[in-house]
């Protein structure tokens, strides 16, 4: 397999590749990168960063040879020659660069922990190493989770020579059954009226118009947006699932707006950083800010918004099968959550409080 990274113009390097899964994940997750439809390449900023970036992704898929420029680190140790399996296949299989690193810290926080060799671990060891962790700094769910996850793939992926996998048998916490703090429809018009930005309130109004999660809705490009069709083109959703969303009027009328006062070429939402696109914690930060002036005091963040569109949805009577396909959720399940939160069989019945006469 040949891939040729030639320079051009304006700081730029052009890619040229067969299509391959593998390497197209490896170049998705190199900052500042997009797509030249009409040439048929990838462009990538030309810098350290990027650079080292893509061509420390292509070294890891085991297909290609280290260039000079790599600085190659020999595995010091059983750990980090494990972990390079594990990586290695992670993204072959295509998971996401914050699963990736999210996998990574924990392996590398386990054994620097216990100063273990991956071939002595035993399920007690890891029982007892969560154990500390809950009474040192507390333990949540999703850090417990993550870091069973991580140890079951480190030594199914990472070390298969190992005679056993210690953290097969240890059953995952179960989940609290906690429903999250519904907005209403007159707090998220509050909270989107609360910003005179318009930049800002495109984007909480393209959250909420079509329940988007919010890294869906930072790295929308323009050719996302069909307005003839009215509808969004959410790529690479969870799961790296593909779906289209409905695109709102109200949102299209701002858009027309946004376009007037701001320039953009490619990211809807444009970051900083040239070819960059917005932030995640920036679009969270944006959304306190906005509650805090709408006077807003529930516990709630940005996510809240595709919370609130699947309740106001149910609300209006959409069956659920509807609202599963749009939110893009795997399992119906998970949408059923909203069932709870709702709850319009209650809100029929009447309190005997108000029967009271006088």
């Amino acid at each position: 397999m040949e891939i040729k990274i030639t320079a051009k113009n304006n700081d730029l390097l052009q890619i040229k590749a067969p299509f391959d899964r593998g390497i197209l994940s490896v170049i998705r997750e190199v900052p500042g990168r997009w797509w030249h439809p009409a040439l048929k390449i990838w462009l990538i900023p030309d810098r350290d960063a990027s650079t080292q970036a893509l061509l420390r992704g292509l070294y890891e898929t085991g297909r290609f040879t280290a260039p000079e420029i790599i600085e190659k680190d020999p595995p010091a140790d059983p750990v980090s020659t494990a972990l390079t399996k594990m990586i290695r296949y992670l993204r072959l299989k295509q998971y996401s660069s914050r699963t990736i690193e999210a996998y990574r810290k924990q392996i590398e926080w386990f054994f620097t922990r216990t100063a273990l060799p991956p071939s002595e671990v035993r399920t007690e060891d890891i029982i007892l190493y969560l154990e500390k962790i809950k009474s040192v700094a507390g333990l949540s769910r999703p850090y417990a989770v993550q870091c069973i996850s991580a140890l079951k793939c480190f030594y199914r992926h990472g070390s298969p020579q190992a005679n056993y996998n210690p953290a097969y048998d240890i059953p995952l916490p179960k989940k609290d059954k906690k429903y999250p703090d519904i907005l209403s429809r007159e707090e998220v018009m509050k909270i989107i009226s609360a910003t005179a930005n318009i930049k800002h309130r495109l984007l909480l109004l393209t959250v909420y118009s079509a329940g988007l999660r919010v890294s869906e809705s930072v790295t929308l490009r323009l050719g996302d947006l069909d307005f003839s069709r009215k509808m969004m083109h959410i790529r690479g959703g969870k799961g790296r699932k593909d779906r289209y969303v409905m695109l709102a009027g109200r949102v299209s009328e701002c858009y027309v707006k946004y376009r007037q006062q701001v320039g953009i070429q490619d990211w809807l939402f444009p970051g900083i950083a040239e070819g960059s696109h917005l932030s995640i914690r920036s679009a969270q930060a944006i959304f306190s800010r906005c509650c805090e002036k709408a006077g807003i005091n529930k516990n709630v963040s940005i996510h809240s918004l595709r919370h609130a569109f699947a309740t106001h949805l149910l609300e209006d009577g959409v069956d659920l099968r509807y609202i599963q396909e749009l939110l893009g959720h795997k399992s119906s399940k998970t949408t059923e959550i909203y069932t709870h939160v709702t709850r319009l069989d209650i809100k029929r019945i009447s309190s005997p409080l108000d029967r009271w006469q006088g």
